[in-house]
């Protein structure tokens, strides 16, 4: 071999050696910047996702009663909490498999729960227990002892050592935990499909989503698997799904409930920073927000993001004693956001409704909403970025550029989580302050803020991110779908979502209503004054 060719494959060799130790050694360095989580795969309880060989007996004399008459039931003694958790527990075993709603039953407990729950009714043990003996459901991600919380992701693997405080509280009120419900891939998605659980699937026609990420317990309820349902909301994740399948429900102030052991399938990771995220009730009557909120706004205080609230009791005013302002499509950069011409057409039915009650109403909104979509953006982007090395920060921003409209608006995302720093997220923070004392000069004028959540109804299941063909013809951005669901959350107020019956399609349609900080109890007393106006819950058929 010529000395020549000799030098040229040596060089080779080194050259080709070289690049293959610096890509073991970056591979080993990103490996070593990637959370590590000591946890075991999780087994899935099968049957909950299969069709029973035999139906198991169920004559359906409660699974749609509410919360509140439920709870009457079991304190007078016309029904025993044992009879009433079976018959939900088979209706969950005979039903699941056709929504995925429920993800682990913990049939076993609840039972044993619900005997207890009947002795403490015999002896008359019922003080400060308004949910005694009444079955509900658990968002996946708060923590159920022995039941997993995964966020739907692989990687966790993990099963919940301890309840979360906000559990216990429920708990301790006497409520009958059933199980635990779907939620999407790390919670962040308007659908319910991760790696998991099965994708969850919408009881009012089961090509369409329930929402996310609270649309496990959605579909529970719109099935009648459970009365309540505990889910939270960060981008809408309790208005969206509440909409999709038409129930009630409430997003509290941010900082209102306990939300520890609900944030991290793991407990060696603790956040430091933390904003805009509520914990919540979904129901299908007003009465029943109420039931779970009275309980659930005396949880114990995380001192490290929550500061104590001396909640006042709520008004006895009237309908007509409220002033009330709402948009359909709110301005933006000199255009406005879209919505459907069906959900325009619920909403104006229901502002008619209003002023022939003798409200005041008027067609006004803040100009904030650029501001209110940038701020959730950069305060998203800072708390990801938490404790995070560069590289690791880089690759959730490229994953996240995919929910990106063309706009630019999402550059916000971007500059945060690059940034990462603590000065950033308390200038993210002082900006945010800022923009919640607009809105509240704003509620100087009106009382409430009537607007939409979403585009249009559920739509149909597909690949996250891409956009969304809606029913009217219109190719939507998958953002733009949600356009009104997570700029609430920018600031932290607080909002009920009102359902508005049923579209065309047989499909739910909803509205929200945000009103001040801390009017948690006036907008559930304002619920209530607003039950005679609209459709009562209608069962999926």
């Amino acid at each position: 071999m010529k000395p020549r060719i000799k030098k040229i494959l040596k060089w080779t060799g080194i050259v080709f050696g070289s690049l293959v130790l610096i890509a073991v050694a970056f591979g080993l360095y990103v490996y070593s910047i990637i959370p590590k989580f000591d946890g075991k795969p999780v087994v899935l309880q099968k049957e909950l996702f299969q069709k029973p060989a035999q139906p198991f007996p169920m004559e359906g004399k409660y699974i749609y009663k509410s919360a509140s008459e439920l709870a009457t039931m079991i304190h007078s003694g016309q029904a025993t909490s044992v009879e009433i958790v079976t018959e939900f527990l088979n209706n969950v075993k005979n039903n699941n498999y056709k929504y995925n709603a429920l993800i682990y039953i913990r049939e076993k407990e609840a039972l044993e729960d619900a005997r207890k729950a009947d002795e403490a009714v015999a002896k008359g043990d019922t003080v400060n227990k308004p949910l005694l003996g009444v079955p509900i459901t658990i968002k996946e991600m708060f923590w159920v002892k022995g039941s997993p919380s995964t966020l739907n992701a692989r990687m966790y693997g993990f099963t919940a050592p301890r309840n979360a405080e906000v559990v216990n509280q429920l708990r301790n009120s006497g409520a009958i935990i059933l199980g635990t419900t779907n939620d999407p891939f790390m919670l962040s998605d308007y659908q319910t499909q991760g790696e998991v659980y099965p994708t969850a699937n919408n009881p009012f026609d089961t090509t369409r989503t329930p929402g996310g990420s609270t649309g496990g317990g959605a579909a529970a309820l719109a099935a009648g698997f459970t009365s309540l349902e505990l889910g939270s909301d960060m981008g809408g994740s309790i208005r969206v799904p509440s909409v999709f399948c038409g129930l009630w429900s409430l997003k509290p102030t941010f900082g209102a409930v306990n939300i520890t052991d609900g944030t991290s399938p793991d407990s060696a990771f603790v956040f430091t920073r933390m904003a805009m995220v509520s914990c919540g009730p979904l129901a299908r009557t007003p009465d029943d927000l109420k039931l779970m909120w009275d309980v659930l706004c005396n949880t114990k205080l995380d001192t490290r993001f929550q500061k104590p609230i001396e909640w006042k009791p709520s008004s006895q005013k009237t309908l007509a004693q409220y002033k009330f302002s709402w948009m359909d499509e709110w301005k933006i950069k000199g255009s406005h956001v879209k919505i459907s011409d069906a959900t325009k057409q619920k909403l104006n039915i229901f502002i008619d409704s209003l002023k022939q009650h003798d409200v005041i109403v008027e067609k006004n909104a803040p100009d904030i909403y650029n501001d209110l979509q940038k701020m959730f953006l950069a305060s998203f982007g800072s708390m990801m970025g938490e404790n995070q090395p560069w590289l690791l920060r880089k690759f959730i921003e490229m994953d996240f550029a995919k929910t990106g409209d063309g706009s630019g608006t999402f550059e916000s995302f971007s500059i945060a989580i690059m940034d990462g720093s603590d000065k950033g997220w308390e200038k993210i923070q002082t900006d945010r302050q800022a923009l919640l004392y607009k809105w509240e000069d704003f509620f100087k004028q009106y009382d409430f803020f009537i607007c939409p959540v979403t585009y249009d109804a559920a739509f149909k299941k597909g690949e996250s991110w891409k956009p969304i063909n809606a029913d009217d013809g219109t190719t939507v951005a998958y953002m733009n779908y949600v356009p009104y669901s997570y700029i609430i959350n920018a600031t932290g107020h607080p909002a009920i979502t009102v359902p508005l019956g049923l579209n065309k399609q047989g499909l739910p349609i909803g509205i929200q209503i945000v009103g001040r900080y801390y009017s948690d109890p006036e907008l559930l007393h304002l619920a209530k004054l607003l039950e005679p106006l609209t459709p009562k819950f209608q069962k999926p058929n």
